[in-house]
């Protein structure tokens, strides 16, 4: 009778919590999200050159902060080895890709020429290099990604001592006057359903696993395209 009693409870907390969670909508707010910042005169960037998407931390142990090079947000940071921002661009351009939207200017031709304009660059900020970078490569609009966090869960999918954690935000900057008009922001730790109720339904759409840190970045990067200008499809 215990075991039932037990059995039903759950089911009726479960059910009340993505109720809430469904009414609140708090999930994609406190994951991160994406702004389309000049709505009206965003669209009509087909052609979109990709710089290399870079990570930035801090040499600092003590300083776990650190700022957008574009918009100067600050974020949180973390240590991380190998160039999981690779993994970030790879993921991303695939999304872009395969809605089939835009035009994508060559990431290798993109990066020999950012490294040349930046080697000559000292005295321009991080936004004008790149709308040079953009002009010089033919691009209606440039891309840039940063990559602050990316610690990868310590355990296994049922158990873990620390859960995979991401940070990272992505700028889409129009050339012809060097304006930032979209950026997507993504900063999450994984959560278990006790920790926090609002990641129920992520939580229960990894069936109810410790998700690894490629993997909460591919959520991060569907998360931040539903906004991204004239994307369309299962982005």
């Amino acid at each position: 009778m215990k075991k039932h009693l037990s059995f039903y409870l759950f089911w009726l907390l479960l059910c009340g919590a993505i109720s809430v969670v469904l009414l609140t909508g708090c999930i994609s707010k406190n994951a991160g999200g994406s702004d389309a910042l000049h709505r009206k005169t965003v669209s009509g960037l087909k052609k979109i050159a990709v710089v290399p998407f870079q990570a930035v931390t801090s040499d600092d142990p003590d300083v776990r902060l650190v700022r957008c090079p574009v918009c100067g947000t600050t974020f949180r940071t973390c240590d991380f080895k190998g160039n999981p921002e690779r993994k970030i661009e790879e993921i991303f351009l695939k999304r872009i890709e395969s809605s089939k939207q835009h035009s994508l200017i060559p990431s290798g031709y993109v990066s020999g020429v950012y490294k040349r304009v930046s080697a000559t660059s000292f005295e321009k900020s991080p936004l004008e290099i790149l709308t040079e970078v953009g002009k010089e490569v033919g691009a209606d609009g440039i891309v840039a990604g940063y990559l602050f966090c990316y610690m990868e869960r310590k355990g296994f999918g049922y158990s873990v001592e620390r859960p995979a954690s991401v940070a990272f935000c992505v700028h889409l900057i129009r050339i012809k006057d060097g304006v930032s008009v979209w950026k997507g922001v993504f900063d999450k730790t994984q959560s278990s359903l006790m920790e926090n109720i609002f990641d129920i339904l992520p939580f229960i759409k990894s069936g109810g696993k410790w998700i690894t840190a490629e993997e909460l970045s591919q959520e991060g990067i569907k998360e931040i395209l539903k906004d991204f200008p004239d994307l369309k499809g299962d982005s």
